[in-house]
């Protein structure tokens, strides 16, 4: 396990410069205002994206009985499960959604996100300098698949991969966006603007839940809102999205199927509606409206 960082790299003081300047400040109403126009409405259909270093690249959930919990996410989203000896993938029209792995021993269901970066070991230093922490130390072989697991201050986890897919699948019927839940909103906005490069824009009308979104490059990656008292911890959840019209049925198709509401439907800055369910296996499942609106690149 690492405990210090190599404080001579350049990259990494200037995260750390970075992060004692990053304050959150509510966007002036001339910001707001140019935002909302910077807004395009997305196709309602799954489709392949470029991933960008700092962006979302994968995704596995890891359950007691991964076949299952494939299923179960299939049977809300609509997908196909393929499965062999070696692998459980989920797949809509043909794109790759999601993976699914089964969980250590004693291990709760849980997912794994992965983040495309362009050096792994750097980006550990620079976690461990932020204040956050080194879960698993990089493995793998340079350019190809290393990967680390690193941990913001409030414990909620990224694995961080150098190489690895290039594309992902977005839209209704695929795993469309990323939030974070935190019990520490504004540490958790600090560490990964610091890690990461991003800068974080407030969501107008998310308040009362320090709602923010994630830019990469001026490109939206992810979302972060508070989490609510009964939450168990912080964490990162993918988010299966869904037609908007059609995200009232899917929560009551997933409740008919051995679903429990983790955190009840509510109106979203970005999704339109949100909600986290947990399927029969522990595993939780958020669930959005496809993202009407995207931010234009800066």
């Amino acid at each position: 396990m690492q405990t210090t960082g190599k404080l001579g790299d350049p990259l990494l003081a200037r995260r750390i410069a970075a992060v004692t300047d990053l304050e959150l400040k509510p966007a002036a109403a001339a910001t707001q205002e140019s935002t909302a126009q910077a807004f395009t409405r997305s196709a309602h259909t799954a489709r392949s994206t470029a991933v960008h270093p700092g962006a979302m690249s994968w995704h596995e959930l890891n359950s007691p009985d991964p076949a299952r919990s494939a299923r179960f996410l299939a049977s809300i989203l609509g997908d196909e499960v393929i499965a062999d000896h070696r692998s459980t993938t989920l797949m809509c029209g043909g794109l790759h959604v999601a993976g699914a792995k089964p969980s250590e021993p004693g291990r709760a269901a849980s997912w794994t996100s992965f983040v495309r970066v362009p050096n792994v070991d750097v980006l550990c230093d620079i976690a461990l300098a932020c204040g956050g922490s080194v879960r698993i130390d990089p493995t793998g072989i340079l350019g190809l698949d290393r990967r680390a697991v690193i941990a913001d201050p409030t414990g909620a986890a990224l694995t961080i991969i150098a190489g690895g897919d290039d594309r992902r699948t977005i839209g209704a019927g695929a795993i469309g966006w990323d939030e974070l839940r935190s019990d520490e909103p504004a540490e958790s906005v600090r560490f990964w603007c610091a890690v990461f490069g991003w800068s974080a824009a407030p969501i107008v009308g998310a308040r009362e839940t320090n709602g923010v979104v994630f830019l990469n490059g001026g490109r939206a990656v992810a979302s972060m809102q508070r989490a609510d008292e009964r939450e168990r911890h912080s964490r990162w959840l993918p988010v299966a999205t869904v037609r908007g019209d059609l995200f009232d049925a899917a929560v009551h198709r997933a409740i008919r199927n051995g679903a429990r509401i983790g955190v009840a439907p509510r109106t979203h800055g970005v999704l339109g509606k949100h909600a986290v369910l947990v399927d029969p296996s522990g595993l939780e499942i958020a669930l959005g409206a496809e993202p009407l609106v995207q931010f234009a690149a800066a």
